[in-house]
């Protein structure tokens, strides 16, 4: 066989490899290939040459249709074999968080057949959460699981989910997750930044409540002047608690054992699932239950590797997400039944019930101030309070 005849059947492979992609893209999508066409500047017959393998391949055609499809032009090129297999690393806090996130990383392996692998590490090993979502950005990890504040430095409404008591119930804060401003105004626009959630159910709940763990008992608002506070890297936040009279004091997560066994901060406002299997007792024995619900956490993913996936991938990844968030939630629920009994009788921990509507009302003065300061945004504050459900 010639060389010309070497590269003849190569280029039909490849036009047949790219074409096949197409068709599969613009199946899974739900766009005709009249829509595509027309999107791409391309007749529907130049089209359907391409995805039959029949038309000589133009980068700037198929830029166009990748363009339409939502998918780099590199992965029109890619091989099975080369199809990313090993999708980064999950962060993962000790206890009952971190097997259920160990179960979704050998659910996610058995039900893409092995095609996915996902690495748990611990926020030691990765940065503070901050920075792992540059690192998700940026593609040098491609999942990360936590809270939805985190992501405020690209959308800043997002910051205002780092305050107490924005919910009344849980019913409310998936309201609020469903409705159109936050899919307009904070979801939408975190692809352009390169990430990308993929929870599309949002049922990764974290624990049961909020809490103030402490070394002295902690009843009402004016209980924490002058304490110092742990927070994490937030301006807001530490404006917040600043208003209540507190000191914050910045302190990645992975030292805030050694924080509170060597006495550089009096209290940590934290979830109260974390309590016992971090050992958060042995340094500070009292829990304030304080009755604000569970965050839920998101999903995300490095948006060019999750569009790097074939539609089959991307959506088994999706399915295995949300039925994790199920196991995830149950999981941490279950464990705190025996989880505080634990606490008590290892570390004689003191759980101290208080009226929560004293904390409700300081916490709605405080954002009033922030807001009136524009420090945080009115808009999401009136988007979170129409999503509230009517009384009973």
């Amino acid at each position: 066989m010639t060389p010309h005849a070497n590269t003849q059947d190569l280029e039909t492979r490849i036009q047949a490899r790219i074409g096949a992609k197409v068709r599969e893209l613009r199946a899974s999508t739900g766009i005709t290939s009249l829509q595509l066409a027309r999107l791409a500047g391309i007749s529907q017959g130049q089209l359907s040459k391409i995805e039959n393998g029949r038309a000589t391949l133009s980068i700037k055609i198929l830029g166009n249709i990748c363009a339409a499809l939502n998918r780099p032009l590199s992965y029109l090129f890619l091989s099975d074999e080369e199809i990313p297999r090993v999708l980064g690393t999950l962060t993962s806090v000790e206890g009952p968080e971190n097997e259920a996130i160990l179960r979704f990383a050998q659910d996610v392996y058995e039900r893409t057949n092995h095609s996915i692998s996902l690495i748990p590490l611990k926020e030691s090993q990765l940065g503070s959460p901050g920075e792992q979502v540059d690192q998700l950005r940026q593609g040098i990890i491609d999942i990360f699981i936590e809270q939805l504040y985190h992501y405020g430095k690209f959308v800043t409404d997002y910051s205002y989910l780092s305050l107490p008591y924005i919910f009344s119930s849980e019913s409310h804060q998936r309201a609020f997750l469903e409705s159109d401003y936050f899919i307009e105004k904070m979801k939408a626009p975190l692809p352009a930044q390169g990430i990308r959630f993929i929870n599309n159910r949002w049922n990764w709940i974290r624990g049961l409540e909020w809490v103030i763990v402490s070394s002295r008992p902690i009843i009402a608002p004016a209980d924490v002047k002058g304490l110092r506070v742990r927070i994490y890297e937030s301006s807001v936040l530490a404006r917040f608690w600043e208003e209540l009279g507190a000191i914050p004091v910045v302190v990645p997560w992975s030292d805030v054992r050694t924080s509170l066994r060597q006495k550089e901060i009096d209290i940590l406002p934290t979830h109260k699932a974390h309590v016992y299997p971090l050992s958060f007792c042995r340094y500070t024995p009292f829990v304030t239950l304080l009755g604000d619900i569970p965050p839920v956490l998101g999903v995300a993913m490095n948006d060019l590797k999750y569009r790097m996936l074939p539609p089959s991938l991307q959506e088994t990844l999706i399915q295995v997400c949300d039925s994790a968030g199920d196991s995830f939630s149950a999981c941490i629920r279950e464990a705190e039944e025996s989880n505080e009994l634990l606490n008590i009788k290892r570390f004689n921990a003191a759980y101290i019930k208080v009226d929560t509507s004293l904390w409700k009302k300081e916490a709605e003065r405080v954002r009033d101030i922030l807001i009136g300061k524009g420090i945080v945004q009115k808009d999401v504050s009136d988007a979170i309070n129409a999503c509230k459900p009517p009384d009973k």
